[in-house]
């Protein structure tokens, strides 16, 4: 028996690039040297379409950083989610659950130690993440040219920057597929009305996997 089953699994590889992009903030989890998880932000590089890395930088002072070069990693990417109550079903005999999306990402660190890479990848970030939050204010988007002379370069000992070699992308996408389509509707009716936002974009979700089907 295979887990996660086939139908959770999303075969669309431009879906799982926009929900790294949208969602950078991730879970970096190694092994090396006991279980480590550091919440990080991302970016990632594409090649001829596909995932090729990952770009990030941890504080040097993380245990993590230990013996880092080489390891195996796995990140993911947390997408929209929402607790489903049974009372949002038509058929009421089947437990809760949680709908959500995620995207699971896999491969080999390699610790840089170049400056021009942290440079290059401080002014990627901002580029990525501040267009995210536009509305609070009518601002350039930051890069590290902005900086004081000097402020990056002594801020780079103090980081350990690397990037991952990626050997596998899993999207991860459980919008009640393989429930009826009745219960399908009832739940995506019930989470339009939350008023978290999450909720919502399940909601939507599950409506465009209905009209794909249709």
């Amino acid at each position: 028996m295979s887990y996660p089953p086939s139908w959770r699994v999303a075969a669309d590889i431009d879906a799982a690039i926009a929900l790294l992009r949208e969602n950078p903030f991730a879970h970096f989890i190694t092994s090396h040297g006991g279980l480590h998880a550091t919440r990080l932000p991302f970016i990632i590089d594409l090649e001829n379409g596909a995932p090729a890395r990952l770009r990030g930088h941890l504080n040097a002072q993380n245990p993590q950083t230990e013996g880092l070069d080489g390891a195996d990693a796995l990140i993911t990417f947390d997408g929209p989610a929402s607790y489903v109550s049974p009372h949002w079903r038509a058929d009421l005999t089947r437990g809760g659950t949680y709908d959500f999306e995620e995207v699971r990402v896999r491969g080999r660190v390699r610790v840089r130690s170049d400056i021009d890479f942290f440079r290059t990848l401080v002014n990627d970030l901002a580029a990525l993440i501040e267009p995210q939050h536009a509305e609070i204010g009518d601002y350039p988007v930051w890069r590290h040219e902005m900086a004081p002379p000097g402020y990056v370069e002594s801020r780079f000992p103090a980081v350990t920057a690397f990037e991952i070699e990626i050997s596998a992308v899993d999207m991860i996408s459980k919008l009640h597929q393989s429930f009826p389509e009745a219960d399908r509707r009832s739940v995506a009716d019930h989470l339009s009305r939350s008023h978290r936002e999450g909720a919502r974009v399940i909601a939507e979700k599950i409506r465009a996997g209905l009209e794909d089907e249709a």
